[in-house]
């Protein structure tokens, strides 16, 4: 049970989602929507290898365990977080504050299921979490009012791209280590 909830936030699924969204969006004519969602998409992306990368170097200087924030937990937060945080904008923009309900909801049962896996540790959910909860505000405050029709396209587009690529792996950590981890530090 615990892969198969992971899995839905995979970056093999969250990648394509990403996209879908975006192009969903912008097919229907809401550009603001699908430009806001694609920045912030691409930061949230470019912010998890930077951490990924200074982690992976301070290891190496540190001579201590690796620290590897959390991808599945961020990109979860930003696209199923997100989401809802848009599906409910209307009543989330009387109190902003209870945008992070969804958001860290999200974050918290992949955040679970990460740690139950023994892939990371409570410091790499958090990281993860806080940098994912930081996009789907981001959202909620960027994209502006949803169409209503838009999310007769959205809903089931997002649903039929993550069960059809649910249980896919990219490897996107092990090639973040073969590619960055530093073969030999000079003192």
């Amino acid at each position: 049970m615990l892969h198969f909830i992971t899995d839905f936030a995979d970056q093999a699924v969250m990648l394509p989602v990403m996209v879908t969204v975006a192009l969903i969006m912008a097919v229907n004519g809401w550009w603001r929507g699908a430009v806001v969602w694609a920045v912030t998409a691409v930061m949230l992306l470019a912010v998890m290898l930077l951490l990924k990368i200074a982690g992976l170097y301070y290891a190496a200087v540190e001579q201590t365990a690796i620290i590897s924030p959390s991808g599945h937990v961020a990109a979860a937060c930003m696209v199923y977080g997100g989401l809802f945080v848009l599906l409910g904008r209307r009543y989330f923009m009387r109190f902003p504050a209870l945008m992070l309900v969804p958001l860290s909801g999200i974050g918290i049962v992949v955040a679970c299921t990460r740690m139950a896996l023994h892939t990371h540790t409570l410091f790499e959910v958090v990281t993860g979490g806080v940098v994912g909860c930081a996009a789907g505000l981001v959202l909620g405050r960027a994209c502006g009012p949803v169409p209503q029709r838009l999310w007769l396209y959205l809903l089931p587009g997002v649903a039929c791209v993550a069960v059809l690529f649910h249980g896919a792996h990219l490897g996107i950590e092990g090639a973040i280590r073969s590619m960055f981890l530093p073969r030999k530090i000079i003192t």
